[in-house]
């Protein structure tokens, strides 16, 4: 077969890179570009092992093989990962190979998967929003990071996770140096419950001149905590009298109103101290002060399995259908999608739900609701605050489902009364009080049609 044969090995090793720049290839299709037998190409790439990963998929008869891609600081595009189990231990999750063209390769056990970019718990767990624009303008005063996370690739998000990723969502530990981290962080003691709120306030006061960039409309300023009294917290923050000082009590009201109408929410406190006002939110991903649960937004999940980003209700229908959610888990999450059109919750994005994985690697439902609150009329940015006008409710993709309109409906109702209502440790402006009057009857009389008879 072969007509033309290198003048070297160097030289086919050259060869075989160049050929393998853009992606994984079969072995016919290495020896057809290169014009070498079958002997000569298994030759090379066993003298290249260091370099070139050999790999076989599922229900592929051919192996392929793909060139090892290089990385920012020098990281081996060889990886290990591990994951926290419910009750603290922790155990190797998977080997991974990061491949020139972009693609990701993952061995577990004797199952190997190839993505086309990162995998989406690797996507899930990179540094993303508020919380992420902090740890990217970290990472760039002391290594070779952007300090804009708007400028971050996938390797710059791929050394981040492998060199300082710590305390991560979900219960996966991205290589060794990190995993030593964690091992420090377990011995780590909570902050007493009589000192948090001091700390809190020390907290928010070094952020709030950290503006990493333009904040997008309606995000939440926050951080992560770990208290005796309630665990591991994420901890939203604004400074008192702003719009946002206003909005935290509607979140801590809301997700309380869903959970009393059957609808798994996250726990959540309401504290005010100096200057500020805190929302602390029990995270649904860790289990006392040691366990995690891993979880995955519905982001990930959607662009790994079906690439479509259109509402919640469709979303749920979707992993229905795929056996992802049980037919009550889909329910909640269309409860949550008519509760936030009775409520004003504009900002339904495809990270503000997920799902949560066993330590089977099986989905095992939803986590519980966060990050619903009014977002219409949440700050807008460069200073603007909307102004406060009644809702403006529609049917969208939830459709005339009478038991889904019921629990909206009847969490609605507790959601806009307890504003008008309830004595809060971050008292509401008589504004708000009176608007929630008139929104609840908006929502009453959208709602009656699709109620039960």
């Amino acid at each position: 077969m072969s007509t033309k044969l290198p003048t070297s090995g160097n030289d086919l090793s050259r060869e075989i890179a160049r050929a393998l720049a853009a992606g994984p290839r079969t072995a016919t299709q290495l020896t057809g570009a290169l014009e070498i037998s079958q002997p000569t190409l298994s030759r090379a790439i066993q003298a290249l092992s260091q370099t070139v990963s050999s790999f076989r998929l599922a229900g592929k008869r051919a192996p392929l093989y793909a060139a090892l891609r290089q990385l920012p600081m020098g990281l081996n595009p060889r990886q290990s990962i591990y994951r926290f189990l419910g009750e603290g231990q922790i155990r190797p999750f998977a080997n991974i190979e990061f491949l020139a063209g972009g693609a990701t390769l993952e061995r577990a056990g004797n199952a190997s998967t190839l993505y086309e970019g990162l995998p989406p718990y690797m996507a899930f767990a990179a540094p993303s929003g508020f919380l992420g624009r902090q740890l990217a303008h970290e990472a760039a005063s002391s290594h070779l990071f952007p300090a804009s996370l708007k400028d971050w690739n996938d390797e710059h998000r791929v050394a981040y996770l492998f060199t300082q990723g710590l305390n991560l969502p979900g219960n996966l530990v991205f290589g060794d140096i990190p995993l030593q981290k964690e091992m420090e962080l377990r011995a780590a003691a909570p902050i007493p419950a009589a000192g948090k709120l001091a700390h809190y306030v020390e907290m928010a006061s070094a952020l709030k001149a950290a503006a990493y960039g333009s904040s997008a409309g309606g995000e939440q300023p926050k951080f992560l905590s770990l208290t005796q009294d309630t665990g591991h917290v994420i901890v939203k923050f604004a400074k008192l009298r702003s719009r946002m000082a206003k909005l935290l009590p509607l979140e801590h009201l809301a997700l309380r109103a869903l959970g009393e109408v059957g609808v798994p929410a996250a726990s959540t406190q309401l504290l005010a101290a100096g200057d500020y006002v805190f929302l602390e939110v029990v995270r649904s991903d860790r289990v006392g002060l040691t366990g995690r649960i891993g979880m995955l937004s519905a982001g990930s999940v959607d662009d790994e399995f079906f690439g479509m980003r259109d509402s919640w209700p469709e979303f749920a229908a979707r992993c229905e259908q795929a056996k992802f959610l049980s037919a009550g888990d889909a329910r909640h999450i269309t409860t949550m999608a008519a509760f936030s059109e009775l409520i004003g919750n504009t900002d339904r994005h495809f990270e503000n739900i997920s799902l949560l994985i066993d330590e089977d690697g099986e989905y095992k439902g939803i986590a519980p609701a966060y990050d619903i609150l009014p977002m219409r009329y949440a700050s807008i940015g460069g200073g603007m605050d909307p102004d406060l006008t009644p809702i403006e409710p529609k049917i969208g993709t939830v459709g005339p489902v009478p038991e889904i309109w019921e629990r909206a409906a009847q969490a609605a109702e507790r959601f806009w009364l307890s504003v008008q209502t309830e004595a809060l440790t971050a008292p509401l402006s008589r504004e708000m009080r009176q608007l929630a009057a008139q929104n609840l009857e908006i929502a009453r009389k959208f709602a009656a049609p699709l109620l039960p008879t």
